[in-house]
C-alpha cells in the first residue's frame, strides 16, 4: 500500500460493496411479488441471483486492477486438511443445532423449489459470500490492522453471521462464527478465494441435499 490516500480508497470500495450488497437485500423486499416468492419458496434463490449479479462482478473489477484478493486454485492436500476441520466442525454442530423454521418451510413446497435453493445455494451463494466477506471485509479489516489476524478474522464472522437474518436460532448463529473462521483461516492460509469457496460450496450441498432428496 503506496499512501493513506490508498487505503481510504480501497476502504471506500470495501464498504461500498458491503453497502451495495445490504440494499439489494432490502430493496428485494420491495418487490411487488414479494409475498408470491416467499410463499412459494423462492425468495432465498432470488436473493441469490441478485446478489451474485452484483458482487461478482465487483470483484471483477477489483480483480483488473489489483492482485491482493486471487481466486487462486485448490491445493489438494491443503484442502484435505480443512475438509477435514469442516467435517469435524458439522458433526460438533449436530450435538447443539435446532432446526429453522424457514428451511423446514422451503422444504414444504415441494422438491422443484428445494432443487432451485441447492443449486443457487451451491453455485451461487459460496462465490458471492466469499468474494464480499472473505475477499473484500477481511482484506478491509486487515488493511487497516495487519497484526491483528484473529480480531479481523473475528469481526468478519460475526457480520456473516449477523447478515443472515433468516436463522433465528443463536446457535446456529454461533454455528455460522465458527464457520466463517474456518472460511476466514482457509483464506489466510491459501492466500486466494478458491479454497473457502470450495469449503462453503461443499458445506452447503451436505446441509440442504439431505432436506431436497426427502422433499
Amino acid at each position: 500500500m503506496d499512501t493513506q490516500s490508498d487505503k481510504v480508497t480501497l476502504t471506500l470500495f470495501y464498504v461500498g460493496s458491503f453497502v451495495v450488497y445490504y440494499l439489494v437485500t432490502m430493496l428485494v423486499t420491495l418487490f411487488p411479488n414479494y409475498g408470491v416468492l416467499r410463499n412459494d419458496g423462492l425468495l432465498m434463490p432470488v436473493l441469490c441471483l441478485f446478489e451474485f449479479a452484483v458482487i461478482y462482478p465487483l470483484y471483477r473489477f477489483y480483480c483488473q486492477r489489483r492482485s491482493d484478493i486471487p481466486l487462486g486454485y485448490v491445493r489438494p492436500l491443503q484442502a484435505l486438511l480443512f475438509i477435514g476441520l469442516l467435517f469435524a466442525l458439522m458433526v460438533a454442530q449436530t450435538q447443539f443445532l435446532q432446526p429453522e423454521g424457514w428451511l423446514i418451510a422451503q422444504s414444504q413446497q415441494g422438491r422443484s423449489s428445494m432443487l432451485i435453493l441447492l443449486l443457487t445455494a451451491v453455485l451461487l451463494a459460496p462465490v458471492f459470500e466469499e468474494v464480499l466477506f472473505r475477499g473484500f471485509l477481511l482484506q478491509g479489516f486487515l488493511l487497516w490492522a495487519p497484526k491483528s489476524r484473529f480480531a479481523c478474522m473475528l469481526l468478519t464472522s460475526l457480520l456473516f453471521a449477523a447478515m443472515h437474518t433468516q436463522y433465528v436460532h443463536w446457535e446456529t448463529l454461533v454455528a455460522l462464527t465458527l464457520f466463517s473462521l474456518l472460511l476466514c483461516y482457509a483464506r489466510l492460509r491459501s492466500n486466494s478465494l478458491a479454497l473457502p469457496i470450495f469449503l462453503h460450496t461443499l458445506n452447503n450441498l451436505i446441509a440442504i441435499l439431505p432436506a431436497w432428496y426427502f422433499a
